[in-house]
């Protein structure tokens, strides 16, 4: 794929795909087998579990002398195939939840390295509905609320993982979609709305404690980006949503229209994959190429009960070097002042 001066090529490839491709396919799921569930077994009872001492564990800390190899494998579908993968089988009523946090952790760390997701440095997020806490919604993360939620990538990471621990009564499905097929749809149907979605929009990023800081960007963040060979895709409507709402940034209607018009695409039926996740299932994403959500759901009442699955934001060697103008923030690139990991000592 190249470009030529202004004129966009379509992106070719196993990055661009629909529904039809891996509905009647499963062959995207690893299961795993007696001897590599023996292998994260062992592995997990050579840790320590805690946090943030678990922070420090990489892949040498946990090693998969079998699984390892189906991870590498994995990992080039991550990054040069269909863009994502499953794990299925870890079972979860034999591990306690600060177990199965340190499997996830252990298994992404063959991946990548886990980033901090907030400005309280967890590098390992609870996806669960809080919004019955009292907490103000305005100042709430997606992540923190129930219902649908809608098509997106995150910022500033190269992979997105999750764990199941729980899942909904009913419905909560992840959503995924290949932001390389969307980009041609745009293409061919609306090519007018490239040049706005390359060139970017101002974000409103929420920092602090429940979003009590906040600030929008002092540069135009690009939905696409052109490497010259591949396409990556930068697409979070929410801090677009709040930049117009609550920092006085007008968009043009061509601007205003492209927006609405990716969110539009990824949400067409035939479009989407829908995964049924199951607990124990380990889900990872190109954040580049793939963009993720959630349909509707009924949870339980019970807070034990509840829908819960565990991410992981992950930094990868071998993933494609994203330009500057991507980084919500200039001085870390994830949009919150983190101090690094405490050294440790002996990690027993």
């Amino acid at each position: 794929m190249a470009t030529v001066g202004t004129v966009r090529k379509p992106v070719s490839g196993p990055s661009v795909w629909s529904q039809q491709d891996y509905a009647d396919r499963d062959d995207w799921i690893h299961r795993l087998s007696a001897t590599e569930l023996a292998e994260i077994d062992a592995a997990v009872n050579n840790i320590p579990v805690d946090i943030p001492a678990l922070y420090h564990i990489t892949a040498g800390d946990f090693p998969l002398p079998h699984l390892s190899k189906a991870l590498a494998g994995l990992d080039d579908e991550l990054h040069h195939g269909r863009g994502f993968m499953l794990l299925r089988g870890i079972p979860v009523g034999r591990y306690d939840e600060d177990q199965l946090a340190a499997i996830f952790w252990g298994i992404g760390s063959h991946f990548g390295t886990g980033l901090a997701q907030s400005v309280k440095g967890d590098r390992l997020g609870h996806v669960i509905d809080l919004s019955g806490s009292g907490s103000d919604k305005r100042h709430m993360r997606n992540y923190e609320m129930g219902g649908n939620l809608r098509m997106h990538t995150d910022l500033n990471n190269d992979l997105v993982g999750l764990m199941m621990l729980h899942h909904a009564k009913s419905g909560g499905e992840s959503r995924i979609a290949s932001s390389m097929t969307v980009h041609n749809i745009i293409l061919e149907e609306h090519p007018e709305y490239i040049d706005p979605l390359y060139r970017g929009y101002h974000f409103h990023i929420l920092r602090g404690d429940r979003g009590s800081d906040a600030a929008l960007t002092d540069h135009r963040i690009p939905i696409f980006v052109d490497h010259g060979d591949a396409v990556s895709c930068h697409f979070n409507p929410s801090p677009i949503d709040r930049s117009v709402e609550r920092a006085g940034v007008t968009l043009p209607p061509i601007e205003a229209g492209a927006i609405r018009f990716v969110a539009e695409v990824a949400a067409r039926p035939g479009i989407y994959l829908d995964m049924a996740l199951q607990p124990g299932d380990i889900q990872i994403l190109n954040n580049h190429a793939i963009m993720h959500g959630r349909t509707d759901y009924q949870d339980y009442p019970e807070n034990e009960r509840r829908r819960h699955l565990l991410r992981l934001w992950l930094r990868s060697a071998r993933a494609r070097k994203q330009p500057p103008e991507t980084q919500v923030h200039p001085t870390d690139g994830l949009g919150y002042r983190l101090k690094p990991l405490e050294p440790l000592g002996h990690r027993g």
